[in-house]
C-alpha cells in the first residue's frame, strides 16, 4: 500500500492520484461518481517495452532513469522498480524478458480419441462416466472430443407400444367407427374419457431419461416396450367437465 505521501485527493472532484515518491510521476488515478470507481490503471507492459527497460538499464543502471524514460518514449506510468530488477534478472538467466511457456492442460492424444472412438462405436450407449473409468481418461475430456473431434450427438431413445400384426387392422376399424359417431352425435365427444397412464417396471427396465446413443447421425434407436411384464401403472381419466383418478394398480 503506498504511504500518504503518495496520496493528492481533489474533495471537490472526488479524485484521487497516486504518484511514485522518487520520479513524482503519475502512476495512477480514479475518479469516483456515486456509488462506483472508474479507474485509469496502469497497462500491462508488452515484451518490447519490457526489452527497452532491461537494455536502459545497461547502459545507465538507475531505475529512476529508467522510469522516466518510459514514461517520455511511450507515453504511460512507468513499471515498479521491482518489476524492472525482476526482467534484468530473467534476462541474464535466459536471455530474453519472455515468460516461460506454461505447462497448462495437456490436450487429449490422437490415440485416446481412437480409443473413444473404438469404445462408442462399439458400445453407442456407453455413458461417458463408464467410459472415464474404462479408458482411463477425464470425463470432461471423454465430451470434449465426443463434440468437438468425433461430432458426435448424444440422442435419446424412444418407447413404443409394442404392435402385432393384427394390431394394424383394429387400430384401422376403431378410428373409422369414431368418425361416425362423431358424425352421428354432435354431443358424442363430451362422454368420452380421455384417459392417460404412467408405468413403474419393478424389473431393470430401461429409463429413457438417462440413456443416451452416442454416433454422428441419429440411429432412431426404438425399444419395443412388452406390455405383461411386471410394472405398477398410474391411470387418471378426463373428460369434458371432470378428471377421474389418479389410481394405482399393481400388477
Amino acid at each position: 500500500m503506498p504511504n500518504k505521501r503518495q496520496f493528492r485527493t481533489d474533495a471537490k472532484r472526488g479524485r484521487y492520484r497516486i504518484k511514485n515518491p522518487d520520479t513524482g510521476i503519475l502512476v495512477s488515478e480514479c475518479h469516483f461518481f456515486a456509488s462506483f470507481a472508474n479507474c485509469v490503471i496502469l497497462k500491462m507492459t508488452s515484451p518490447s517495452e519490457k526489452a527497452n527497460c532491461v537494455g536502459w538499464y545497461f547502459e545507465s543502471k538507475s531505475i529512476v532513469k529508467v522510469q522516466r524514460n518510459v514514461h517520455t518514449k511511450f507515453n504511460k506510468p512507468p513499471p515498479s522498480r521491482n518489476s524492472i530488477l525482476s526482467w534484468h534478472k530473467k534476462f541474464l538467466e535466459t536471455g530474453s524478458v519472455l515468460d516461460k511457456p506454461r505447462s497448462g492442460r495437456p490436450s487429449t492424444s490422437d490415440s485416446d480419441v481412437e480409443r473413444i472412438r473404438e469404445a462408442f462405436t462399439r458400445s453407442p450407449t456407453k455413458s461417458t462416466r463408464q467410459a472415464s473409468i474404462e479408458l482411463g481418461v477425464a470425463r470432461s475430456s471423454i465430451r470434449d472430443v465426443l463434440h468437438k473431434r468425433l461430432h458426435f450427438k448424444p440422442y435419446k431413445m424412444q418407447l413404443v407400444q409394442q404392435l402385432k400384426p393384427s394390431d394394424l387392422s383394429i387400430r384401422f376399424n376403431f378410428a373409422v367407427d369414431m368418425l361416425h359417431r362423431i358424425d352421428v352425435d354432435n354431443d358424442f365427444l363430451q362422454r368420452i374419457i380421455f384417459k392417460d397412464e404412467a408405468t413403474f417396471h419393478v424389473s431393470g427396465h430401461v429409463n429413457k431419461h438417462n440413456t443416451r446413443i452416442w454416433g454422428s447421425g441419429n440411429p432412431h434407436f426404438i425399444i419395443e416396450t412388452v406390455r405383461d411384464s411386471p410394472k405398477v401403472n398410474v391411470w387418471c381419466g378426463l373428460m369434458a367437465d371432470r378428471v377421474i383418478g389418479p389410481f394405482f394398480f399393481a400388477e
